[in-house]
């Protein structure tokens, strides 16, 4: 229930706005960030599709006294509103928290559509318009590398989707395409050793049993 935005603050109102101020306040931001007065920018169009959100639920009695409760809630606990990654740092700082929740978990509870999703999840097409967009290859370079991180636990059947992703992050850079594919590379040999060692095993310990009986006479 903490993981909600403030979308008071998304429209600049106070939690005492009319509805009459609540329409105003959505008709200027959505001007003002409408994706076609911003030559199409990523970051212009998901601020807009926040504006959206937020005008959706305010404007709606219903929505807005559940929303009421629920932001009541997190300001209880003392915890920050969730903010949605419009920057490349934030997106960065996003990866981070998951790569650190992956690293805290016991690989046999992890859940790894629920990883996969995540994942999915901060590397939207818009996210990755706004990584293009503002092209600061430091921060793709650490992005790129905390997924490569969280993603190393999962099956190669969750990990391809992740890898494409990240292969759209990486654009035409190049240095970023090759650790990208020499993650995968690792992936699918795991993949062929986690599907093939019994076989192995099974052949060498035959072997074994074989050179026993026929030296042991």
């Amino acid at each position: 229930m903490n993981n909600i935005k403030d979308y008071y603050k998304i429209l600049e109102l106070p939690t005492t706005a009319s509805l009459q101020e609540i329409k105003r306040a959505f008709r200027r931001l959505a001007q003002q960030y409408h994706p076609d007065k911003n030559d199409g920018s990523n970051i212009a169009t998901a601020r807009f599709r926040e504006i959206q959100e937020a005008y959706k639920v305010l404007s709606d009695p219903k929505k807005r006294e559940a929303y009421h409760y629920q932001r009541w809630y997190v300001r209880s606990t003392g915890k920050p509103f969730a903010s949605a990654p419009l920057t490349p740092a934030n997106i960065l700082q996003e990866c981070r928290v998951l790569q650190q929740y992956v690293a805290s978990m016991n690989i046999f509870h992890l859940r790894y559509d629920a990883v996969s999703l995540h994942i999915r999840e901060l590397l939207t097409p818009n996210a990755i318009g706004i990584l293009h967009e503002q092209h600061n290859t430091a921060i793709n370079h650490q992005i790129i590398q905390s997924i490569l991180t969280s993603a190393q636990p999962l099956p190669k059947k969750f990990y391809i989707p992740v890898a494409e992703l990240l292969m759209q992050v990486a654009g035409d850079d190049t240095t970023a395409q090759s650790t990208i594919e020499q993650a995968l590379l690792q992936k699918k040999q795991r993949h062929l050793w986690d599907k093939y060692k019994w076989v192995v095993m099974l052949i060498i310990t035959a072997t074994i049993c074989w050179l026993m009986y026929r030296y042991g006479k």
